[in-house]
């Protein structure tokens, strides 16, 4: 034990020590955040009390007039002084106090819409006309027409008109021509009695006809007629046939029909 007290192990003065060390810390923190607290709100103060000053008067400098109240305390004739000379800057410059504030001008931009084109339209191209080609259709021959001849009555009353009536047959599996232009494309009417020629159409009379596609089984007809002349010394001088027996046959695209019989009164 010494004069002052009991001796204490090293162990209890370092805990004290520590102890010591960590409220020292901890109050100087505190300060330290206490400082910091009262500046920020300070800074805080001013900043709202200029925002607000700025909002409300809309210019810093508009409000501003010269502080008399020192100088009109202190000595009167310096203050009528400062009054006269105001007076006399505001006289000559009349326009400082209304220019100093500044103008907020707004410019209201108007968008004139520029012209608007319209799109061209895709312009599809026409089509194409198709071109058919025909083919041609080959005349009829011996081959593929069946050609019969009928009168009209097997005998003819004197003076009456002798007609027959032309059939003629497309046999084959493909269609032909019949008539158009062109030699052995018409229809021919010959006569003979016995071995004699008495009448042949196509010497005074023309025997073509117009041209027509018979369909392959398809039939067509027409009709003739003979006025009893007699023209094989030719036309002008054609005379009347006699009453008597008679043959007829006809002649399609240069195809014969067998002969009929008939006889005129």
């Amino acid at each position: 034990m010494s004069e002052n007290g009991p001796v204490l192990p090293p162990e209890v003065y370092r805990r004290r020590r520590i102890v010591a060390v960590i409220a020292l810390l901890a109050v100087i923190l505190l300060l330290v955040a206490g400082v910091t607290s009262m500046v920020g709100m300070i800074n805080g103060k001013k900043d709202a009390t200029v925002a607000s000053t700025a909002t409300a008067s809309g210019a810093p400098f508009q409000s501003f007039s010269a502080r008399p109240s020192e100088t009109a305390s202190a000595t009167p004739s310096a203050s009528a002084t400062a009054s006269a000379t105001a007076s006399a800057t505001a006289s000559a410059n009349p326009s400082v106090t209304a220019s100093a504030a500044p103008t907020a001008s707004v410019t209201t931009a108007v968008v004139t819409p520029a012209a608007t084109t319209p799109a061209a339209t895709p312009t599809t191209p026409a089509p194409a006309p198709s071109v058919t080609t025909a083919v041609a259709v080959a005349a009829c021959t011996a081959n593929d027409l069946k050609v019969t001849v009928t009168p009209a009555k097997r005998t003819f009353a004197a003076g009456e008109q002798v007609s027959f009536h032309v059939t003629y047959t497309n046999s084959s599996k493909t269609p032909c021509a019949v008539g158009g232009e062109g030699a052995n494309t018409g229809v021919d009417l010959n006569i003979t009695s016995g071995a004699a020629q008495v009448y042949t159409r196509s010497l005074c009379a023309a025997t073509a006809v117009q041209k027509s596609e018979v369909a392959a089984g398809a039939e067509g007809a027409t009709d003739l007629a003979w006025d009893r002349k007699i023209n094989v010394l030719g036309c002008s001088s054609a005379s009347t046939a006699q009453k008597g027996s008679y043959w007829a046959a006809v002649t399609v695209n240069g195809v014969s029909s067998a002969p009929v019989n008939f006889v005129i009164q």
